[in-house]
Parts: C-alpha cells; structure tokens; sequence
C-alpha cells in the first residue's frame, strides 16, 4: 500500500484510484414539506449554447447566500459528514459502508446517497442514504443493496429523484435504481473497463461515464434507457462534467495530464487543455459559465471560463492561509492538500472542493476567485454533493 498521497498521484496508471489505499478500479423522494428547505430554481433555458453553455437561473428572494448543507464522503473515514455551507461547521459525521467514494443529493434536498466503493479489502456493493431533514440531526435511514453491481462509485439523481444513476466498476454498467423501492431497475452497458464517474445532463436525459481502462466516455440515452455511443477521451480518463444543457464535456487525464473537451452534437474533440499535474476532478457551475478543475499533484484549483476556455484564474492551495497543514506534515505551506471533489451552489457563484491531505472542505467564490471559507470534515474526504435544504 502507497502511504503517500502524491506519489499515487503521479504514479496513475491503468485507473487513478480515489484514495492511497484505494484498490485498482475493477476492469482492467417527493418535495419537502413547508418549511423544511428552499424552493428549487427556475430554470430559464432547457438546453445550452455551443457558444456560451449558460443556464440562466432566477435569484430565490427566500433564501440567504450559500444557504445549504453539503455532503462529504470520507474515504479512509467509513463516513459523511454534513457540514453547514454558509458557517462551514459540522452537523454531524454519520458511519456508512466501507470505502465510501461519492455522493449524490435528490432534486428536493432532502435525501442523500453515498456510494460505498470497497476498499483492497473487498469490493463494497452498497449505498448508504442519509435523510438530511431528520431531527435532531441528520441519519442513515437504509442501506440499498446493489447485488452483483459491484464497486459502485459516481452516482447522480435523475426523474425528480425517482431513480439515480450509479456506475460500476466491476461489472462495467450504469446501473439506473429505483430510489423509493432500493431495487435496480436496468443496468445498461458502458462496453468500457473502469467506468468511474458519471456526469448527467440538467434534465436528466442523457448521462455520460469515464471510463479509465479504456480512455473513452460513454454515452447513455436515460430516457430510453440505452447505451448510445463510445466517444474517444484521453488514456486514464477520470474526472468528467457536462454543461448544463449536454453540448460541451470536460474530461480529464490523469496520464496525460490534459483535459479534452468534447461537443456531445458532433462527437468530436474541440479543444485540449494542457500543464496540469493529474485533472482529477473537473464541475461546472450551476449556470455553465466556470469549470473547475482539482488538480490534487500540483495541489491547485484551475478556474476556465466555458465556451472560450480562457483560464480565469488558478489558486496555489499551499498558499492558502485557511488550509491546514496536510496530515503528517510538520512544514508549513507544505504542499499536499489535495483537492478532489467539487460541487457547486445553485444560486450563489460559489464551488465546494474537498481537500483529500487535510480534512478539510473549502469555499471558492467563483466571482472573485478567492477561497472564502473553509471547514473540517472526516479522513480523506474526496465526493462531495450540496443540498439547498435549510435545517430550522
């Protein structure tokens, strides 16, 4: 096992697995009750523009700036954590499955789902759901058993939180579950090994997977419930994001160390990003304009503007007077935070990432480009998912 989380990074071969001790990747709900949370935003527009990939959404007047809860997967921690978004403070860290990755939170805010991946132990099979609106505090209310659907790993809702959408890696499918009976509903071929992260489309249609082994992107058409396509990406293609309305796809290489951007109309590559250490992860903001790219080796956040891919700004985490030392470290402004998982408010311009060597879940306004706010969550957090539900 690798005790360093930058020497796995750099070394990423077939799959760069979420953790240090992370296995190799297999391969090769109704709306809240008054009260209970915020309105969800209007949408302004179903799809996107090639040019400009915006999504206008209207300002809610009830709710105040980053009012939300945010979602953690604590990797090496067994856990989730719910953190305040505004204050940035603990609610509760709640024990999940073993070797949970990532998360996922339904249209309403109310629920969340972690995927329990496994570690070298084991392959896990399993999603933890969290209700975020229990009282006193936040619970786990069940666990969903995925069967033969082995080391379940990126997950998204879709259908007004009806069903979600989970790839996995072992037995390389998108598997779509029915949320209210636990039960899996189909599970549709990605024809690709280590497919890791799933990014859906704001309607919830189309769904595109990662797929590491064999450095493509899969796509899905969720209404039909079919595999659509293989698109070619870059080898050891991890993290991927999609623009609100489907056109554009951001997915990253962490052997290439690129990121390839890809019109999903023409099924081409437009454009590839270079200079990064390992593009890990990569969101798109609520309204499509900003992409965000965690680059845990070079332990900085890159900041792109979608439709130009003008860099709007890069932030050196080492820099950073709010991270903490990363854990085992005694030289301060040491490099090693690690930023992994990044999710976005709704309504305020603002990215959540979690940083993988602290502990940590920091605020990035995406209007300044500064961190405004940071917090501390379990051990090696990396998923994370933001709920707009406010706890009265």
């Amino acid at each position: 096992m690798l005790t360093s989380r930058n020497s796995t990074l750099v070394a990423l071969a077939f799959s760069a697995a979420c953790a240090s001790n992370n296995p190799t990747p297999e391969g090769g709900s109704g709306p809240l009750p008054d009260g209970q949370g915020r309105r969800q935003p209007l949408i302004g527009s179903a799809s996107d523009s090639a040019r400009r990939n915006r999504v206008i959404e209207n300002a809610r007047p009830d709710a105040p700036a980053r009012a939300g809860l945010l979602v953690v997967a604590n990797q090496q921690g067994a856990s989730a954590t719910i953190v305040n978004a505004a204050s940035m403070q603990t609610i509760a860290t709640l024990k999940v499955g073993n070797g949970p990755h990532e998360a996922a939170v339904s249209p309403d805010g109310r629920w969340a789902v972690v995927t329990n991946y496994g570690d070298r132990s084991g392959p896990g099979n399993t999603l933890s759901v969290i209700d975020l609106a229990a009282t006193p505090l936040p619970v786990v209310t069940r666990t969903i058993d995925l069967g033969q659907y082995q080391r379940p790993h990126g997950a998204a809702f879709i259908r007004d939180g009806h069903k979600l959408v989970v790839t996995s890696e072992a037995s390389q499918m998108l598997v779509v579950v029915d949320f209210a009976s636990g039960k899996v509903d189909t599970a549709l071929a990605t024809n690709a090994r280590g497919s890791h992260m799933v990014t859906v489309r704001r309607d919830g249609k189309k769904a595109w997977t990662a797929n590491i082994g064999d450095g493509s992107v899969t796509e899905f058409d969720l209404e039909t419930l079919r595999t659509v396509r293989s698109l070619p990406a870059a080898p050891n293609d991890e993290g991927i994001a999609t623009t609100p309305g489907g056109v554009l796809l951001w997915v990253g290489s962490n052997s290439a160390k690129t990121v390839t951007i890809i019109d999903t109309e023409k099924g081409e590559t437009t454009a590839t990003l270079k200079g990064f250490g390992a593009p890990y992860r990569i969101g798109i903001s609520r309204t499509g304009r900003v992409a965000v790219v965690c680059d845990p080796t070079s332990n900085k956040l890159w900041l792109y503007e979608v439709g130009t891919n003008r860099s709007l700004a890069t932030i050196d985490l080492a820099k950073e007077k709010d991270i903490a030392k990363p854990v085992g470290s005694t030289t301060p402004g040491e490099e090693g935070a690690g930023p992994e998982g990044v999710t976005f408010d709704p309504i305020s311009d603002v990215a959540y990432i979690t940083l993988h060597g602290t502990n940590q879940v920091i605020a990035v306004d995406l209007n300044t480009y500064k961190v405004v706010g940071a917090g501390s969550v379990g051990t090696g957090p990396d998923g994370i998912a933001f709920s707009q539900l406010v706890r009265r």
